[in-house]
């Protein structure tokens, strides 16, 4: 899910005016610690439970894999890694099928990330695997 570029300008704004606000208070020591909290809806977290275990129930099934960075807004990504290089053939027991490739689908998601020695962060977009899905093999002769 992408970021509509409003939401990213309005994000670039915030930013800017901390920024004005703490050059412009050069004599009024900073607190020690922020006092910000981000709130995320939990309806986003309710709606993917909707999905049930579509990772492992895909043709192309994967795993979840987290990383996490301290200094950066979100701190934890999750990331999908493909159980295998070919699909699971869709008839039960059968070997999978060789035809199929199974790959990553990225996103590119946008992240914060603290400026060190500031009360800054910067945006900038990181590329996730959000899952994995069939495609025909390559060939040759294509």
């Amino acid at each position: 899910m992408e970021l509509p570029t409003h939401s990213i300008c309005i994000l670039m704004v915030i930013c800017c005016s901390l920024r004005f606000s703490s050059c412009s208070d050069e004599g009024v020591p900073h607190p020690p610690d922020c006092n910000v909290t981000l709130q995320f809806s939990s309806e986003i977290f309710s709606l993917s439970r909707g999905n049930g275990n579509i990772h492992q129930r895909s043709m192309s099934p994967w795993r979840w894999r987290s990383t996490t960075v301290r200094h950066r807004i979100p701190s934890t990504l999750w990331e999908a890694e493909c159980d295998s290089i070919f699909c699971s053939n869709p008839t039960s027991g059968q070997p999978k099928d060789y035809s199929l490739n199974s790959v990553p689908i990225y996103q590119n998601i946008l992240v914060l990330n603290h400026v060190k020695g500031s009360h800054c962060y910067t945006a900038s977009y990181h590329l996730v695997a959000v899952g994995c899905t069939c495609v025909w093999a390559r060939s040759n002769q294509t």
